[in-house]
Parts: C-alpha cells; sequence; structure tokens
C-alpha cells in the first residue's frame, strides 16, 4: 500500500511539474520565443529565410536583386556592415533555392527587389525579409519571411556604423524621397567646399566615398565621365552642352556643364556642415531642367572621416603659396557665374601622351573670359585668348552666347592642346570679368608668376564692381 501511494505521488509530482512547465512556456513573451529559435546562425536563417522566399513566392527562374542596401538597421535605417555579411549569404542561399539572383548594377529590364530589416530582441536578432515587384500601383510583396539569429554568433563590428554604412543611408533616402521611380543616370562631381577651411581634397574625397553606394542603387546608376566622354566629337559637345533652364527661372539650380555634356538625367549635388564632432552631409539630385527631385541629410560622426581632411595644410609666415593653396577657394560676385570642364570631366581629368586636351566654358551672363594654366613651378600662361605668338589678342574673349559652350582649342586656338612631357598635375584656372581686365600682352616679368597673377586679376575683379568669377581644374598628365 505505501508502495503504491508513493507512485500516485511521484507521478502527481511529475504531472504538476509537466504543467508548470507548459504553463510557464506559453506564458513566454513573444521576445523569449524567439529567443528559441534563435539557436540559428546566420548561415542557418539565410538557408531559411531563402527556401521560405522562393517557395511561398514561387520565385523559381525569377530574377531577383540583393542588394546591401536594402538590408539595413529598422531603427536607425542603417545598412550596416551586417548588411553586406546577409547579403553575400542570400545570393548563395537564393540560388540554391533556384531564383535567379541579380547583383547591382545589373541591367535587366524586369526583376523583384528582396528589402529586409533587422531589429535586437534581448538575445536574439529578428531578420524580417520581403521580395517585392514593381507594380503600376506600387511595391508589391510577393513573399515574406522571418528568421532570428542568436546575438552570440553576431559580430559586433557587423552592427557598428562605418562609413559606407552612412553613404548607403544616403543613397537609398535620395531614392526614396523620389516623386517617382525610374531608372536615372547621375553624374557625380566633387562635393562644394565653401567658407570652411578645410582640405583642398575634401570634395573629391566626399564625391568618391558615395560613389560605390551609388553604385549599388537600383535606380541610380552613376556615369563614369572619363569614359563616357572619351570619344564625343566636338559637334555633340556643342549640343550637350546647351543650358539646360533659361536664366532667371526662380527656384532652379542648374546642372553643371559637365552634367550637360554627359547628358545625365540628374546631377548629385552636395555640400557639408562641419561642427565639433560630427558632419552634417548635405545632398540633392538635380534634373536636366534644374528642378530638385530629392535630397538627403546626415550628421556623420567626424571621427570616421580621416582628420586631416579637416585641417587645412599650414603655411609657415614666410613661405610662398603653391598654385594649389592661392586657388584653394574661387571668387565669384554680382551673381556672374563661369563653369569649367573638360573632355575628362572636372574631377582631375587624366590625360594620357599624345592624347588631345579640349576645356569647355559656360557663362549664365555675357563677359570677358580668360583661361590660364598654373603649372607645379608656380608659372602662369595665357591659353585664351591669345594671337598666333601666344600673346593676348585683346580684340576676341567677349563670349555673348551663354546659351551654348565655348570649345577650346577649337573656338579660341589656331593650334591644338596635346598631353607631353614635363608630366605632373597643373592648375587650369578660368576667369571671367563683365568688365575686360588688364594685364600685360606678353605676361612677361612677375606677370608670369601665378601668385601674382592671380591676385592682381582678383584685386581688379572684386574693385570692378561688376560681375566677376572663376572657376579651376587640376588636370593631370602622364605616359
Amino acid at each position: 500500500m505505501w508502495c503504491f501511494l508513493r507512485n500516485v505521488q511521484q507521478f502527481t509530482t511529475s504531472l504538476c511539474a509537466t504543467f508548470l512547465l507548459t504553463f510557464l512556456l506559453l506564458a513566454l513573451p513573444v521576445q523569449s520565443q524567439a529567443f528559441w529559435e534563435g539557436a540559428l546562425t546566420l548561415d542557418k536563417a539565410a538557408q531559411k529565410l531563402a527556401r521560405e522566399l522562393v517557395k511561398t513566392g514561387n520565385l523559381k527562374d525569377v530574377f531577383v536583386l540583393i542588394n546591401p542596401q536594402d538590408l539595413y538597421d529598422a531603427e536607425t535605417r542603417l545598412s550596416l556592415p551586417l548588411a553586406t555579411q546577409l547579403r553575400n549569404r542570400l545570393v548563395t542561399e537564393m540560388t540554391k533555392a533556384g531564383a535567379r539572383v541579380l547583383l547591382e548594377g545589373a541591367d535587366e529590364d524586369t526583376f523583384m527587389i528582396l528589402q529586409g530589416t533587422w531589429s535586437q530582441r534581448g538575445d536574439g536578432l529578428s531578420i524580417d525579409l520581403k521580395v517585392m515587384r514593381l507594380a503600376e500601383h506600387g511595391p508589391e510583396v510577393m513573399s515574406a519571411a522571418s528568421a532570428t539569429v542568436a546575438m552570440k554568433h553576431i559580430d559586433p563590428a557587423s552592427l557598428t556604423p562605418d562609413k559606407s554604412s552612412w553613404a548607403r543611408y544616403l543613397i537609398r533616402q535620395l531614392s526614396e524621397n523620389m516623386p517617382w521611380h525610374a531608372d536615372m543616370t547621375v553624374h557625380l562631381p566633387p562635393f562644394k567646399i565653401s567658407g570652411q577651411r578645410c582640405s583642398d581634397d575634401l570634395g573629391s574625397y566626399l564625391s568618391g566615398w558615395l560613389r560605390p553606394a551609388l553604385a549599388e542603387s537600383g535606380l541610380l546608376r552613376p556615369i563614369d565621365q572619363r569614359q563616357e566622354l572619351k570619344n564625343v566629337q566636338v559637334t555633340t559637345l556643342r549640343t550637350r552642352g546647351t543650358r539646360g533652364i533659361r536664366p532667371n527661372v526662380p527656384n532652379a539650380d542648374e546642372q553643371s556643364l559637365t552634367a550637360s555634356i554627359l547628358n545625365a538625367d540628374a546631377e548629385l549635388k552636395g555640400d557639408f556642415y562641419l561642427g565639433s564632432d560630427t558632419v552634417e552631409i548635405r545632398t540633392k539630385l538635380v534634373n536636366s531642367k534644374g528642378e530638385q527631385v530629392s535630397a538627403a541629410t546626415a550628421e556623420i560622426p567626424k571621427s570616421l572621416f580621416p582628420e586631416e581632411l579637416f585641417t587645412p595644410a599650414r603655411i609657415p609666415k614666410d613661405a610662398p603659396l603653391t598654385v594649389s593653396q592661392l586657388t584653394s577657394f574661387c571668387v565669384t560676385g554680382s551673381g556672374l557665374e563661369l563653369d569649367l570642364t573638360s573632355t575628362r570631366g572636372e574631377d582631375r581629368p587624366y590625360y594620357r601622351q599624345g592624347e588631345e586636351i579640349r576645356f569647355m566654358m559656360r557663362l549664365n551672363r555675357p563677359a570677358w573670359v580668360y583661361l590660364f594654366d598654373l603649372n607645379p613651378e608656380g608659372e602662369a600662361i595665357l591659353l585664351y585668348p591669345v594671337d598666333d605668338r601666344g600673346h593676348l589678342a585683346r580684340d576676341v574673349g567677349f563670349v555673348r552666347e551663354i546659351e551654348k559652350p565655348l570649345i577650346l582649342p577649337e573656338d579660341g586656338y589656331s593650334y591644338e592642346l596635346i598631353a607631353d612631357a614635363p608630366y605632373g598635375t597643373d592648375t587650369v584656372w578660368a576667369v571671367a570679368s563683365e568688365t575686360p581686365l588688364d594685364f600685360p600682352a606678353n605676361m612677361g616679368g612677375d606677370w608670369s608668376r601665378a601668385e601674382n597673377l592671380v591676385g592682381r586679376l582678383r584685386v581688379q575683379g572684386t574693385k570692378l564692381q561688376r560681375g566677376y568669377a572663376e572657376a579651376k581644374l587640376e588636370l593631370v598628365t602622364g605616359r
């Protein structure tokens, strides 16, 4: 009898324990339930997600674009380094599951887009993915799947923002803020640096920082200006270089001459504000009509960028200014605007030995135009307007047609401009003035020194109380 009662007691105790455990499991919040599933590694989660997406969306043999820019943290909306890790695994697993995976830059006409977010829930990282197609009425979800990865399987560094995370954030914001979804070719010039004491390299650095993220975009496609302009004929340059808008159009922000010649759908313009600990990056897309079609802003930790970019080079008191330092800023006044580019673009165009060099300039108002070569030795050479001896031609150089670009050497030389030794980096400096500037025709004596020429012409231009503008580009030649 005693043994029977003991067995009953054991059974009852076991039953109560089972009931209590079941009750606790049912009472657990969703977060804790997700944790049990969170035993998955990132590899296993990618495998599970891919199979579910392909199966529920019937995506076998369907083109699917997988872009790290479309994978981001749900709270910060930053495409952290985890985005690249997840993308790489999804590419493999979606392919195994039967989908036809596309990477960024694909030129297929029709495809679906994989998008996803993640968020931390307790000891697990919940990943939510969906595959969408662009229908006439907007994006349409074709399939969705979720999985949770244990945080112990996630590298903490993959959840720490880096420069690429912020670049992808800005480009995705530009895409999402567009009033319509359409592929656009985009010219990306150096960022505008004005009124702030920073390195001369900062503008090119920031545009170069954004370019990889722009290349990843499914809607915005950056143009390789050097490649696109390599074999463009002069007649085509004149046609493409016409002004996209008329002067004095309210709220217009005209595309650059380079963007016009590239025949770009849009130009991505950027500037920045330097704070004590952050850098505020401002970007906007401007179409060929001068209309702003999108904009995005981000405050990025200053520590992510090289410190020397925000510190101008220290110049000893008695040291002469270099050509780069002389032209580190360009003066404008009274609304006159001057645009300068070349047949390799405006961002340090590179010409090999024997290649023909061409420059293009465009004004927003009629004015006198001058073009100089300031070489690394500090010498100033007049390139336009010149006569057969290379001296200043005072009776030419006044540009009346503002709708078309001035193309050199065709519109002002009797000889060609060919890349030749000595090789290196020259600064090409352009000046426009609504009153003719006064300097010697043969540019002899101390006028041949860049520091004298630049300083004196600036003084003349700013004292005239009329329109005055400068533009420059650094041209590189080599074998």
